[in-house]
């Protein structure tokens, strides 16, 4: 997984070269140059910028490209991805730095904001900068890291996320514990990371999504609801046995199997209704009945923490 924020500080050249290049932060091998040279970076810029009359105004544009921890990605196999995500940014002028100082490996990408083939200063929208989180996405794949959840409203999700939604209830309203609620959507292809200190619960698919359970925009999934569920008794005793370390359940009412293809059926069906839009909501009737079982009602269509870590920030 890598999030993808662009940085566009108002800090000079002469800072932020010596930053992203400082040795206690990357070596020498892991920095690289595209169409310039790392050494001779600024001048560069500089020369580009005076051959089109464009010295004035911003400077430079600065990425990161973070790395989760949980992906163990090597320093070069990083690297690697970062120069491949600069690419997409065209004909500019970059340098590309690998971090190691911190837990959590990341590319520092800095590009001159005057193209060197036009002139062109560089511009782009917020569409625009969800597409290059989408090829950095893309790129993360090809390479088996997880990817990071795209930005999405309760009434405008992308389609795997209302295949996992679709999956997320029809488990829910199949498991009586926790555990059969954890195992059952394994069996479907979803993980599930429920930690005790971590707030949310998160699920990752089968083609390596990763999405916080509130991200779903359905009350029932947030992680203090779903405990109360399951300490209500959770679903009609459907599965009642206890697993050992989510093996096969004994209960024989419902096979390994059986999930397996209740699961291709789901992600059948949404395929073959690509128009369907899932809108989750609740009834005021059914909004004081959760409250009344002692469960959560947010309204979390906007998440500012979420947004600066996930999505795509442009900071002036």
């Amino acid at each position: 997984m890598a999030i993808v924020k662009f940085v566009t500080s108002g800090s000079p050249m002469n800072n932020i070269f010596p930053y992203i290049m400082k040795e206690e932060k990357t070596e020498q091998k892991l920095i690289s140059g595209i169409n310039c040279m790392p050494e001779t970076v600024m001048e560069e810029f500089i020369n580009v910028k005076k051959q089109f009359g464009k010295t004035d105004g911003r400077q430079y544009y600065h990425v990161v490209q973070s790395f989760s921890p949980e992906d163990n990605i090597s320093p070069e196999t990083a690297h690697e991805i970062g120069l491949k995500f600069a690419e997409y940014f065209g004909s500019y002028q970059m340098v590309i730095a690998t971090h190691t100082d911190k837990n959590h490996i990341h590319n520092h990408i800095v590009f001159n904001s005057v193209n060197f083939v036009n002139g062109k200063k560089f511009h782009q929208t917020r569409d625009e900068m969800i597409q290059a989180k989408e090829y950095s996405n893309k790129i993360c794949q090809e390479y088996g890291l997880t990817l990071t959840e795209a930005k999405a409203t309760r009434y405008n999700m992308p389609k795997w996320k209302r295949k996992l939604l679709i999956k997320v209830e029809y488990v829910m309203e199949h498991s009586a514990t926790k555990k059969d609620f954890i195992y059952l959507l394994g069996r479907m292809g979803v993980k599930v990371d429920w930690l005790d200190n971590h707030k949310y619960i998160t699920f990752t698919t089968d083609d390596n999504h990763k999405c916080r359970a509130n991200k779903l925009f359905d009350e029932r999934f947030l992680k203090e609801n779903l405990e109360v569920y399951f300490e209500l008794g959770g679903c009609d005793s459907i599965i009642s046995e206890e697993y050992q370390e989510y093996e096969t359940p004994q209960t024989g009412i419902i096979s390994d199997d059986l999930f397996k293809l209740i699961g291709n059926l789901l992600d059948l069906e949404m395929q073959n209704n690509t128009k369907r839009k899932w809108m989750p909501h609740h009834s005021k009737k059914e909004i004081e009945k959760l409250i009344a079982q002692g469960l959560k009602i947010t309204n979390e269509d906007y998440d500012e923490e979420y947004d600066e870590y996930h999505g795509i920030g442009m900071f002036m």
